[in-house]
């Protein structure tokens, strides 16, 4: 019997494998693309006065466009993302589809870092003195005023954001997980949709008790825990690294069972990447030699670009 389930276990492994080798252009005859727009750099304003530095990549695909918006890590800022948020605007591979992406500066970091209060007073913010509560405001206020952007490049048909996709690393992970939960738990309005958008969620070393915004209470959410297509990756050589993605990993794997061996490209919503190596968030997305930016392409097509998320007005009057 144990024999058995060993086999079971390889086979559904080889079926996954088999899956992210094909999928690409499963079914699919291939979508000629035009020239997508040079990235444009803008400047957002939170509720609380910082002045948010975000770069958007507009896509060629209107409202069939996916939205992906990449967090950071500490220190770190959007600038990181510029060649891979390139890769997915621009694909080389003409089977793959043109996303809509954001990178974002978040408060302390990279060009966010003024703060103007309401009598016009500016002060500086810097990710050397991050407090508690500054971690939290990113997902409080940083990630509104995203959501707001995202809003009117969804009216102007620009993106579909009813097939949002995050993308954290370290620090931006927890940001992203957290604002999930915000997203799913906003409440339903009668003449417009409001929230439950996040459809996929794309870790990369997160961290289960950083300062402000820890993980516990957002893995609670039962659409976070459930709902959400998730990719979880880390670098299996740090111990620590290792022990806060498998707690993470083990909390989803209840709500996301194996599917069948035969239904695997359309069900399978839960992958890790147990990698072999020390890096850690950004240079392990990054490093050419793990091919995330092709399991990215793979688990983006299979769980957001093939399905059928329609496109929905945020306007009152649509």
């Amino acid at each position: 019997m144990r024999l058995s389930t060993v086999l079971l276990q390889v086979i559904t492994v080889c079926a996954a494998m088999l899956w992210l080798k094909t999928s690409v252009g499963f079914g699919q005859s291939p979508r000629p693309l035009g020239r997508a727009p040079e990235p444009k750099e803008e400047s957002l304003t939170t509720k609380d006065g910082v002045r948010l530095g975000v770069t958007y990549f507009a896509s060629n695909m209107g409202r069939e466009a996916v939205p992906i918006v990449f967090l950071h890590q500490h220190k770190e800022s959007r600038m990181v993302f510029n060649a891979l948020a390139r890769a997915l605007q621009s694909p080389t591979d003409p089977r793959l589809d043109s996303h809509a992406v954001v990178t974002v500066d978040l408060r302390g970091h990279g060009t966010s870092t003024t703060v103007q209060y309401p009598g016009g007073e500016v002060h500086t913010i810097d990710s050397a003195s991050l407090r508690p509560n500054d971690y939290s405001d990113m997902v409080e206020f940083d990630m509104e005023a995203v959501r707001k952007f995202l809003v009117e490049k969804n009216d102007v048909g620009e993106l579909n954001l009813n097939k949002l996709c995050l993308i954290g690393t370290g620090m931006g992970a927890n940001v992203a997980i957290t604002w999930a939960a915000v997203d799913w738990d906003a409440p339903p309005l009668a003449r417009r949709k409001q929230g439950q958008d996040v459809k996929a969620l794309v870790m990369i070393s997160p961290i289960w008790k950083q300062p402000g915004i820890p993980l516990v209470n957002a893995l609670r959410q039962p659409d976070v825990q459930g709902t959400i297509s998730v990719m979880l990756a880390y670098g299996s050589q740090e111990t620590r690294a290792t022990r806060d993605a498998k707690t993470i990993h083990k909390i989803f794997a209840r709500f996301h069972p194996e599917p069948p061996i035969d239904q695997v490209r359309e069900l399978k919503d839960l992958f890790e990447y147990s990698l072999p190596t020390t890096l850690q968030g950004s240079a392990l997305l990054l490093d050419p030699r793990f091919q995330m930016l092709a399991n990215l392409d793979n688990f983006i097509k299979a769980r957001l670009t093939d399905k059928k998320y329609p496109w929905i007005g945020r306007k009152i009057d649509q």
